[in-house]
């Protein structure tokens, strides 16, 4: 097992380090493309004090607390676009059969989506969301304490995974429909409702928010991290491993029952 794992972090540094040589090659491109991410970050964060200078108080989050859901969602997000945002090209690669090269080499295809390109334009975002991360709790009481930045850890790398396996699963159906634009669509506003509290939405979206789990992206682990000191306790079970738990559901069924089900472009 210990082999194995060491086998793919040298297979995983060998295409970084290729991957660093492509986007070195175009420099402008990479200045450029976070720029637009950062443009929109910006701009978002201004909304978001406006309606703070407003409301004064969202859901149960005040001002500093709703800036670290913010940073939160945002590094969570960034992170996600930077390692495993290539989920989202499976449906190209189905319909033109460029899976096949996948299915050829002797890896884990999933694997093979992680490491083959990094999206590079997410770099700055992930910076610029790690220090207004770090500035929003340096600015809350009751946050500098070893279980606090345990769980912060932890849920960090949980809601990647649940915004993974959300997608996988888009990705998956292409195995059966010709397009999953639509239902894209559809996830993407899914996902913007959940840049939100959700205390503050009717119960219909209460409940969509938690089928579709996004509420566990951003909303679940926030507010146990915000208001409980204790790492022993069911909410922090359940938002430390319900990203494992939602990506292995899609990937040991839809996913792997779509790929059994995939026949080559060429027949």
């Amino acid at each position: 097992m210990i082999k194995k794992i060491k086998f793919h972090l040298s297979i995983y540094k060998y295409f970084v380090k290729m991957d660093v040589k492509r986007i070195g090659l175009y420099p402008v491109d990479f200045v450029l493309g976070n720029l637009g991410f950062f443009l929109d970050t910006i701009s978002n964060l201004f909304v978001l004090y406006i309606i703070m200078s407003t409301t004064k108080v969202l859901g149960e989050f005040n001002g500093y607390q709703m800036l670290f859901f913010y940073s939160f969602l945002m590094l969570s997000g960034a992170l996600f676009e930077m390692f495993f945002v290539t989920v989202l090209e499976v449906p190209y690669m189905i319909h033109t059969g460029e899976m096949d090269i996948f299915l050829l080499r002797p890896l884990n295809i999933l694997f093979q989506f992680v490491v083959f390109e990094l999206d590079e334009e997410t770099v700055f975002e992930a910076i610029f969301a790690a220090g207004l991360l770090a500035f929003a709790i340096s600015q809350m009481e009751n946050t500098w304490h070893l279980v606090f930045f345990i769980k912060l850890i932890g849920y960090l790398i949980s809601s990647v995974l649940v915004r993974y396996g959300i997608y996988l699963m888009l990705s998956s159906l292409s195995f059966w429909w010709i397009s999953t634009d639509g239902l894209k669509s559809i996830l993407w506003e899914i996902s913007q409702l959940s840049n939100y509290p959700l205390s503050i939405y009717p119960m219909l979206l209460k409940v969509l928010l938690i089928v579709v789990p996004f509420s566990f992206v951003g909303y679940f682990p926030v507010k146990d991290l915000l208001f409980s000191h204790n790492l022993y306790t069911m909410a922090t079970f359940v938002n430390l491993f319900v990203g494992i738990f939602v990506f292995s559901i899609v990937y040991l069924t839809i996913w792997r029952w779509g790929l059994s089900k995939y026949r080559s472009a060429g027949g």
